[in-house]
């Protein structure tokens, strides 16, 4: 049975994983999971893990972690985050192992991740992919679309905004 439950510390590999999956570095050729941890558009998303505005969750399966979705509010010294709203707006990463894919898990996760985010955060970003299928699943979230903009790997991607219901 899935379940699911808030990021820790010692997930922070975990985290570097998901970065992986989330951003396609597979895709990337000569881009190695080391190099991810040097790029700009990358680092910002897992280093210093457990600063103020972090929150995520990770999902689980017989106790093995199967995806993850994460919470960061934008810090320029780490990072320059395509998807940058303003200081009160996180973006939001989120990633399932490809042998867990089309299972629900990116539902689950997202779903366990609102629960707590809503309370927290008047809104949040998401840069994706713009032919992405995980386009139509931010959107029943309440995702919409603000812009579009070429990528770090020069395809396009659409930056989304989802308002937490109830707030502002």
């Amino acid at each position: 049975m899935l379940t699911t439950r808030l990021v820790v510390a010692d997930d922070t590999e975990f985290l570097w994983e998901m970065v992986h999956w989330a951003a396609h570095v597979d895709e990337d050729v000569g881009v190695g999971r080391a190099d991810m941890r040097r790029d700009p558009d990358l680092v910002g998303h897992v280093e210093g893990w457990g600063r103020h505005g972090d929150l995520g969750v990770v999902a689980e399966l017989a106790g093995h972690p199967v995806g993850a979705a994460w919470l960061r509010l934008f810090d320029p010294a780490i990072s320059d985050y395509s998807a940058f709203v303003d200081d009160e707006t996180p973006e939001l990463v989120v990633a399932v192992t490809p042998d867990h894919l089309g299972r629900g898990v990116g539902s689950s996760l997202l779903a366990s991740l609102f629960e707590h985010a809503d309370q927290v955060f008047d809104t949040t970003v998401l840069s994706v992919r713009a032919d992405n299928p995980a386009v139509r699943l931010y959107g029943r979230f309440g995702f919409r679309e603000l812009d579009r903009h070429v990528n770090r790997v020069g395809s396009e991607s659409a930056r989304m905004l989802r308002r937490a219901p109830g707030r502002r």
